[in-house]
């Protein structure tokens, strides 16, 4: 393994130079910063109020928070959260609810749509951005907006769309997580932060990026409390690694995807199974798992388990998860590629303008 982190460590030199590794090492100081800043903002901003559901409008970095929040608090969870990665927002989402528009720029096309959706209905709201749009028309409208950090591609602010979302949803009452859970989660990831940036058998992160070298990843879970974590990893492998990657969960893909790999036959050797299992996962979701894993074994080019790491429910979340934020870049060198720039996506960007 040293030999192989080596060889990553100076690809870093010339394959990263606006420094995203930097920035995934830094989790441990974000989460410090967004858990304060999204403490002031609660406390200053939110009332305790009667509450039927949550609601969280944002794209991509940006509606991640969303999904690993409704994941980490699980059935702590006493409302329902419902992310919306739409321009519309159903009128069944508007009724009793609450919404989070969370959007890094300020100028997410869908998000700012969201917003007008609910512009002016009273609907109580509030925001999560560096400023843009977003911020002008929350000014103009009266809606607090909790103020994050900017300079940061919005998948690497993690930590400023989770933890304003956690003291928030504790301020209006329908969650609540202990400063204990988060100080243990905080230590957690600092470890393997350290350990992850470093040569030795313990870097997992890096022997994940030589196994999914060449490979078409399929990121599995049992939803519960992965479920968010496979789609991040998924997201991570597209932006940061630049390699095509797909999530599911059991049990649902044993009721459909499960018999799409008999047509894999031309990428059966590219196509590996990435497992991520909880130690809490359901136990029939376990079984079914294991089952469908031993079917699908054979027809692919191997299947990498990951464990959580022991631990509350926040720390066992974010272990998972910056295991594929690492391991992701880690992929990029040796992909060859700077992990930062989202070409597509800029072009889209660009042609949508034009």
């Amino acid at each position: 393994m040293a030999s192989d982190f080596e060889k990553l460590d100076q690809l870093r030199a010339s394959l990263d130079p606006s420094g995203m590794i930097d920035l995934v090492c830094s989790f441990p100081s974000h989460m410090t910063d967004a858990w304060e800043r999204g403490r002031r903002f609660a406390q200053s901003d939110i009332e305790r109020a009667a509450v039927g559901q949550i609601v969280v409008c944002g794209m991509g970095g940006s509606a991640i928070g969303g999904d690993m929040v409704r994941s980490c608090f699980g059935d702590r969870l006493k409302v329902p959260l419902h992310v919306n990665r739409h321009y519309e927002v159903a009128a069944s989402l508007k009724k009793d609810a609450f919404f989070v528009f969370s959007s890094y720029s300020g100028n997410t096309g869908e998000t700012l749509s969201a917003y007008d959706a609910v512009r002016g209905t009273g609907v109580p709201s509030i925001a999560i951005t560096t400023g843009g749009e977003l911020e002008k028309r929350c000014r103009e409208d009266g809606v607090p907006v909790c103020s994050i950090p900017g300079g940061m591609p919005p998948r690497s602010a993690i930590a400023y769309s989770f933890f304003p979302l956690v003291q928030t949803l504790t301020a209006l009452g329908v969650a609540s997580v202990e400063d204990s859970e988060f100080e243990h989660a905080q230590l957690a990831l600092a470890r393997l932060c350290e350990v992850y940036s470093s040569p030795g058998p313990e870097n997992t992160a890096a022997d994940m990026a030589y196994r999914l070298l060449g490979k078409l990843p399929f990121i599995y879970s049992c939803g519960g409390l992965f479920e968010a974590v496979a789609r991040r990893w998924s997201c991570q492998l597209n932006e940061n690694g630049k390699t095509l990657s797909h999530f599911a969960t059991f049990t649902e893909l044993n009721h459909n995807e499960i018999v799409g790999w008999k047509a894999l036959e031309p990428i059966r050797n590219t196509s590996v199974i990435v497992s991520l299992e909880d130690e809490h996962d359901h136990a029939m979701a376990k079984k079914q798992a294991e089952i469908a894993l031993s079917v699908i074994e054979p027809l692919c080019a191997g299947v990498i388990r990951v464990a959580s790491v022991p631990g509350p429910r926040m720390t066992r979340i974010l272990s998972a998860m910056i295991l594929g934020d690492f391991a992701s870049v880690y992929l990029a060198y040796l992909n060859g590629v700077d992990p930062t720039p989202v070409k597509n996506i800029d072009l889209l960007k660009d042609r949508l303008k034009r």
